[in-house]
């Protein structure tokens, strides 16, 4: 039990200056308390009984009340300690290319489809972490910034496709992986005491925008690891277009060979390590998933354990006793006077 103000217990003194009292003034009158219990056996007179049992319970009655008194005072509290845990987990935002090369069919149906699929098993996984979404081809742009809503989080992924950018504007195609680790930078600055993971899947080289080796620095910096996902089999794939027809058909190059979506492999890894990343490929759909399975299973950091003591009132029980024992004594007290 804890008391809120344990100073007023001093007045308990009261008790042995009261018992002394009592013992002066009986000796006076009697002698000794014992003289007077020996008087009692000796008496026969059933109103001097009656008067003698209620002349000690009444003094055993004030120094409860003075005992109750002195505990309201005192303020008895309990206490409990009340942990606020912020969320445990980490920041993730991934960073998706939307160029045209991802509608390459190495991975079923196609490139960004299987990455949207394993977005989604990701999404599914996620308990305590943020999720955001950048899509990038020539520039960078948010899909979804860093929320705990992972229904919405699906819808935006859902809607995810090489359309999301017009590649036909000025300075819209192109693959700017530099661009889209700054954009994440950015949505990242309000995330200081969580865990920042950025993750960027691309199957292409970084033709445009800032240099990814600058940006990885940057990213670095601020404490952000950086995990590269390249997406596609060893040795590329075909890629689909359309014809003016309407025909499905695949791009060529300009001596009529069939033109074939690869990546730079290494170009991924260094970006990855300056960042205290890791790089992984994706050759099917499966590798794909366990890839973002993996990344989903990084070392959680806890974020802050904000510990406080809270205190409740418990005195109001011991005030309830004490009305009740002052009802009793003033009861005593008129009943004491009715047989005076």
């Amino acid at each position: 039990m804890h008391l809120a103000n344990p100073n007023f217990l001093y007045l308990l003194l009261f008790i042995p200056i009261y018992l002394v009292y009592i013992y002066i003034v009986k000796r006076k009158k009697k002698g000794i308390i014992i003289s007077v219990f020996s008087d009692l056996v000796k008496a026969n007179n059933q109103n001097k009984k009656i008067k003698f049992y209620f002349k000690y319970f009444r003094h055993f009655l004030i120094i409860i009340i003075i005992v109750l008194w002195c505990l309201v005072l005192a303020r008895p509290q309990g206490r409990f300690e009340k942990e606020d845990v912020s969320k445990k987990g980490i920041d993730i935002i991934i960073a998706i290319d939307v160029s045209q090369s991802m509608l390459a069919e190495d991975l079923k149906p196609n490139r960004i489809e299987a990455a949207k699929l394993a977005l989604e098993k990701f999404v599914d996984n996620l308990n305590d972490d943020r999720l955001g979404v950048i899509v990038f081809s020539g520039q960078a742009f948010t899909q979804s910034p860093l929320t705990f809503d992972y229904n919405i989080l699906r819808e935006y992924i859902n809607n995810i496709s090489t359309n999301s950018i017009n590649k036909n504007a000025i300075g819209l195609s192109g693959t700017a992986i530099g661009d889209a680790i700054l954009s994440a930078i950015n949505r990242f600055k309000k995330s200081e005491d969580r865990t920042k993971v950025l993750v960027v899947i691309t199957d292409g080289d970084a033709n445009t925008g800032i240099d990814p080796v600058i940006a990885a620095k940057k990213a670095k910096e601020n404490d952000i690891k950086l995990y590269t996902v390249g997406i596609g089999k060893s040795g590329g794939a075909p890629l689909p277009i359309t014809d003016i027809t309407g025909r499905k058909t695949y791009a060529k190059n300009p001596d009529g060979s069939k033109f074939m979506a690869t990546f730079n492999e290494d170009a991924l890894k260094n970006i990855a390590n300056i960042a205290d990343g890791q790089y992984f490929r994706v050759s099917d759909n499966k590798s794909f998933n366990k890839v973002m399975s993996e990344i989903n299973s990084f070392k959680k950091k806890d974020i802050k354990i904000n510990t406080t003591i809270e205190y409740t009132e418990n005195f109001y029980y011991y005030l309830i006793i004490l009305m009740i024992i002052l009802l009793l004594f003033l009861f005593i007290e008129a009943f004491k006077t009715e047989i005076n």
